[in-house]
């Protein structure tokens, strides 16, 4: 068996800590990467409504596929119900 089964999940996490300290060294400062930006939901929506975008390509095409989806489902209890 190898070493690394016989460990605890802590006893991984500090050795995997205790590699990256040693690689990093002591000498690096830690980067701050700062505050996550929030973009509001009125450019969100645009941007997914932009046909240029890959992105709002597939998010329009997961939408008629939902809308689909629900039609089908509406249509299909409807026709239950009627039988």
């Amino acid at each position: 068996m190898s070493q690394h089964s016989l460990m605890t999940t802590q006893e991984r996490k500090l050795q995997a800590a205790a590699i990256c300290r040693e690689i990093k060294g002591p000498d690096d400062p830690d980067m701050d990467l700062g505050r996550k930006l929030n973009a509001p939901k009125e450019i969100m929506l645009e941007e997914l409504s932009l046909a240029s975008n890959r992105g709002s390509r597939l998010f329009k095409m997961r939408q008629k596929r939902s809308e689909k989806y629900t039609f089908e489902s509406i249509q299909n209890a409807t026709n239950t119900d009627i039988m």
